[in-house]
């Protein structure tokens, strides 16, 4: 059935504004409240004053994290076409465009849907378990942070030479904080051990990728949940793009010339989580030491040296991955 209606919804914690374009032009605006109640009689409602079925109307909205959760779960159950787009690229795509409001942001949202119908990606929903894992890696990541902030706080007046009442205050109350932080972190790592062993096709995934010397179980797990189970990207570069670590030229006639540089546009959990496998692969994989002993040689900066091979493990993962295999050591990868 041909799309007739694009459907922009701009989401919020407790409301939802609701646009509908049709042949580039607004015709319909309703704001709801951000519950199934609301949403089902919104709909109803759109459908009885169009006179449309659900199979001529896309629903776009952008990713906001938990708060799409009711509107995503009650449109599968109606089998509507979703498309689920990241706010930067509907930001970006506007233009040059000034000022912003609910109302506005569901305007351009509809309108986005419209102009770009030609390259429409329907939304598919992860299996559960990818949703259990995703949750758990949520977890995980908030726990991580609150041990940092911890040792933080203890660092910083120790180096600084702080009172000792108050280093001793800071060392008696954090200890109880960090030493149960560091029991759910173990705890939580083995469940995520646990998810992925009782799937064999998440189990089959997890042993590839963490073949390679230098990846651990965080690293794989986000992984698989990034890609969706490596679905969701074409081929190795369009990873590497997401992760942040493409250098892009940025270079006009004969006045502007610089050095490539990787976007700032990255998700940043993935990028600093490779971060720590390209320094536990230094040590642990020879084909990684020595490439990057022989880029130092070679005289390339160390930070630019250190992105490539960012870059290279990404591949590597996504390659392994996508073939079903394990790394093999005696194999000279394209990196050496």
């Amino acid at each position: 059935m041909e799309t007739q209606y694009f459907i922009g919804i701009d989401i919020s914690k407790e409301s939802l504004n609701w646009a509908v374009c049709s042949s580039n032009k607004i015709i319909l605006e309703h704001v709801s409240g951000n519950d199934i109640k609301s949403i089902t009689k919104t709909v109803v409602s759109l459908q009885r004053q169009l006179n449309f079925k659900l199979g001529s109307a896309v629903f776009c909205m952008e990713h906001t994290g938990i708060y799409h959760t009711r509107l995503l779960k009650y449109l599968l159950s109606r089998k509507a076409a979703i498309w689920l787009e990241s706010g930067s690229q509907i930001k970006y795509s506007m233009g040059d465009v000034r000022g912003k409001n609910d109302i506005i942001d569901a305007q351009r949202i509809a309108r986005y849907a419209y102009k770009n119908r030609d390259e429409i990606k329907l939304y598919v929903p992860p299996r559960a378990i990818i949703d259990q894992l995703d949750n758990l890696l949520d977890i995980r990541d908030r726990l991580v942070k609150v041990r940092q902030i911890c040792l933080t706080a203890l660092n910083e007046q120790k180096s600084c030479e702080a009172n000792k009442t108050l280093t001793k205050d800071t060392k008696k109350y954090s200890a109880h904080t960090l030493k149960g932080v560091e029991t759910d972190l173990q705890t939580l790592e083995k469940q995520i051990k646990e998810l992925i062993d009782s799937d064999p096709q998440l189990k089959s995934l997890f042993d590839n990728i963490t073949s390679i010397p230098g990846v651990g179980t965080v690293t794989a797990a986000k992984c698989i949940v990034i890609t969706d189970e490596f679905k969701k990207f074409e081929n190795a570069k369009q990873l590497a793009c997401h992760a942040g670590v493409v250098p892009f030229e940025n270079s006009s006639g004969s006045s502007l010339h610089s050095k490539p540089k990787v976007s700032k546009k990255a998700h940043k959990g993935i990028k600093s989580t490779l971060s720590n496998c390209v320094m536990s692969a230094m040590r642990y994989n020879t084909h990684f030491k020595a490439y990057y002993e022989r880029k130092l040689k070679e005289g390339k900066n160390k930070f630019t040296v250190f992105n490539a091979m960012k870059n290279k493990l990404v591949r590597l993962i996504f390659s392994l991955a996508k073939q079903g295999k394990k790394y093999d050591e005696n194999y000279t990868y394209s990196l050496v």
